[in-house]
């Protein structure tokens, strides 16, 4: 037997007849948020849950090793949940905002919605597969209602307050569909075609959330499709999944991938999902901050790190030590996978480069300014030497005006009548000469 244990978010398995021996339960899977409805294909032995957690629906293999989701859009609160192996559907009710009972393939493809209208909070179902027919609880309309498998022939079986306060699970067997009450704290029976003759079958039981008929008629026998041929798992990598039999021409089964990846050509083997690969893989720039101080000279460097999918191993890679230099550098890394390699390669030559490129962007402007200033000063200095005109002290004029210090230099109006004398002076003007 199996069930799912909200309090622990786990799944347990163990015999009928030790399941209340706790050394005997086993855990398959774990890590879940809150499970709630769960279902058992005894044909291919897979087991199917619904979670209301992070609202999805999940399959498993009957040991838990191999599990994939399989719907995890457009569900609001899932709950019960029923599997159909011979023609390969499975059923599940939704009392989120938009209430509703839905359909699709035990492979997740083909869904469909059943019922959508005058439903409220539908928590058990339950099938009939010999009639073909869905039944389900719901306990704010209070009804027991019923509909063929393709949502069609829809039925009310039964509308009672009184033994209808609460009802959360339901099964049904031979002529009789039975429901557990937690408003009464029972478990409750009627005739499965008309909703007559009510009986209380168990009383006074303490929050009875599930009911199960464990008999062969519950669960007949069918071909295991994944098994038939000579390949075993139907030659798939992983799970192999009934699909849903819509036609004579619909395949019998088909491979799934676990989460984060997908099928490759051949339909059987697994490979990362390129979306996934991109979503997850993350790679961060090499940053490189130098501080020059007038003794050392430190370079922190930031690698690329790349996130591989769950299924890659990944190896933690060995703390970074500090050189003599004052260099802070790092252990090649293991060779997790070849992406890593890779980008730790061009980490390490991009730091090489960064670090001497700072030295060269602070020494070539000096460089190219002092070239600058030297260039003008030549230029300058040339300029004025052939612009600079000299005093040419062998100057006859001026060596004449200079030595004949004792004559005189009339200046003045030829007149008889007036004249002055002045002593012997020379004004010496160079401003007519073009100096300054």
């Amino acid at each position: 037997m199996f069930w799912c244990d909200l309090y622990h978010q786990k799944i347990y398995s163990a015999y009928i007849n030790k399941a209340s021996d706790s050394s005997q339960q086993v855990t398959l899977i774990d890590s879940l948020h809150s499970p709630e409805g769960l279902a058992v294909d005894w044909v291919h032995k897979n087991i199917y849950w619904t979670d209301s957690g992070n609202k999805s629906i999940s399959v498993a293999t009957g040991d838990g090793r191999k599990r994939k989701m399989l719907i995890t859009t457009e569900l609001n609160e899932p709950r019960a949940i029923a599997v159909d192996p011979h023609q390969g559907f499975m059923y599940w009710s939704d009392w989120g905002g938009q209430a509703k009972i839905e359909k699709a393939g035990m492979n997740g493809v083909d869904r469909q919605i059943l019922v959508s209208e005058h439903i409220e909070w539908p928590n058990g179902i339950t099938l009939d597969l010999s009639n073909r027919r869905l039944y389900w609880v719901d306990s704010k309309l209070h009804l027991l209602s019923s509909v063929d498998f393709n949502g069609d022939n829809r039925k009310v079986l039964l509308s009672s307050h009184h033994h209808l306060g609460h009802p959360f699970a339901l099964t049904v067997f031979e002529d009789r569909v039975y429901w557990t009450d937690l408003e009464d704290e029972a478990i409750y029976s009627a005739n499965r075609l008309t909703g007559h003759d009510v009986a209380k079958v168990a009383e006074d039981l303490n929050n009875p959330l599930d009911l199960v008929v464990f008999h062969e008629q519950r669960q007949p026998k069918g071909p295991d499709t994944c098994n038939m041929g000579t390949l075993p798992n139907g030659g798939c990598e992983y799970l192999c999944l009934k699909a849903p039999q819509i036609t004579d021409h619909s395949p019998k089964y088909t491979c799934a991938c676990p989460d984060g990846m997908e099928l490759g050509p051949d339909m059987r083997r697994c490979a990362i999902s390129k979306s996934t690969f991109h979503s997850t893989t993350t790679t961060t720039p090499t940053t490189v901050a130098t501080t020059t101080t007038p003794s050392t000279t430190t370079t922190s460097t930031t690698s690329a790190t790349t996130t591989l999918p769950p299924t890659a191993k990944t190896t933690t890679p060995a703390p970074p030590q500090t050189t003599r230099s004052g260099r802070i550098t790092e252990h090649p890394r293991t060779p997790a996978a070849t992406s890593t390699e890779t980008t730790s390669l061009s980490s390490t030559s991009q730091k090489s480069t960064s670090t001497h490129t700072p030295l060269l962007a602070a020494v070539a402007p000096n460089m190219v300014i002092g070239l600058l200033c030297t260039g003008g000063y030549l230029v300058w200095r040339n300029w004025r030497r052939k612009n600079t005109k000299s005093m040419n002290f062998d100057n006859p004029v001026y060596r004449k005006t200079t030595e004949d210090d004792d004559d005189e230099i009339h200046i003045g109006r030829q007149s008889e009548s007036i004249g002055h004398v002045y002593p012997a002076r020379v004004a010496l003007s160079l401003e007519d000469d073009g100096y300054p």
